[in-house]
């Protein structure tokens, strides 16, 4: 039985704690949180242990598994520490807050032959896997990608490494799996377009960006974070001779719904697939996609 400790008790986090005790392999043994009365109230819920001292949950020798759903700001502090200890780490998205400490990183997680995982979920969406299977031998000629959600917590987005991380992280992977290739061109509009309330703080309410692959697949992607409907998220898939919509594979009741609720299947099935591999798992995707991000971030910016 693998003991696992799950770091940070937001919607996420806790997420993650359902799953570790439905995975047959896992036992959710710690959690841990800066928020203490949070630690109290989901120790008690999920009956599992917790302490204000994370080093002393670090230093338990049976403890192997470590889920990193804490802020993107720690997620550098937390996987130093443990790789250090040589645990199994899995880290929601992205690696780390400072894309100038990414190869660094990167360079510790394999020198010290860690198994690591990136949380990139929507992977495992159904919607997304049947388009991924709809797809198949087929030529793609252009991908579509919109997203807006009723999130104007403009603190919130820029704690977690503003429009592009936050948002574009997961939709920029989908785009290159389902792809298959990696962006050799980039364009982004954002700047103009975004609200004044973003832009003080630095960060993007709004985004078009229009990515060409590798293989010459053009990809559009539109990013906001206004929505009148809750939350939109659609992907169309244009070939010679097909049409792929998102929306034809997805749980019509959990359409508009928040991300945590219309992919919750998908956090069980990422983690569920880390933890029945034998190696890391999606770990250069989650280095492409953060290169990814890096790009788009810089040119919004010029």
């Amino acid at each position: 039985m693998i003991q696992a400790c799950v770091i940070g008790l937001s919607k996420i986090g806790q997420i993650h704690c359902k799953n570790l005790i439905k995975i047959k392999k896992t036992q959710l043994s710690y959690i841990y949180d800066k928020d203490q009365k949070l630690c109290k109230k989901y120790s008690k819920k999920f009956k599992c242990r917790t302490s204000n001292n994370f080093n002393k949950i670090l230093n338990q020798t049976n403890l192997d598994l470590f889920v990193i759903a804490s802020p993107t700001t720690t997620h550098e502090f937390y996987i130093k520490k443990l790789i250090k200890h040589k645990k199994i780490i899995y880290c929601e998205k992205p690696i780390t807050g400072k894309h100038r400490n990414l190869k660094k990183i990167e360079n510790l997680i394999r020198s010290n032959n860690i198994k690591f995982c990136v949380g990139l979920n929507r992977r495992f969406s159904k919607e997304y896997i049947s388009l991924k299977k709809k797809t198949k031998g087929k030529k793609i000629k252009i991908i579509q990608i919109i997203s807006r959600s009723a999130n104007h917590n403009v603190n919130l987005s820029v704690r977690n490494g503003g429009l592009f991380y936050d948002k574009g992280f997961h939709f920029f992977d989908l785009a290159c799996w389902l792809g298959n290739s990696l962006p050799k061109k980039m364009i982004v509009i954002s700047k103009s377009i975004s609200t004044e309330e973003f832009l003080k703080k630095g960060d993007f309410s709004d985004a078009v960006i229009n990515m060409r692959l590798r293989n010459n697949i053009n990809v559009e992607l539109v990013f906001s974070r206004k929505c009148r409907l809750g939350n939109i998220e659609k992907m169309k898939i244009f070939g010679g001779k097909f049409i792929l919509n998102s929306d034809d594979y997805s749980n019509k009741k959990t359409l508009s719904k928040d991300f945590a609720i219309r992919h919750k299947d998908s956090y069980f099935k990422c983690l569920n697939n880390f933890i029945n591999s034998k190696k890391s798992f999606l770990l250069n995707e989650g280095i492409n996609v953060q290169n990814i991000c890096e790009q788009a971030s810089k040119i919004a910016r010029r």
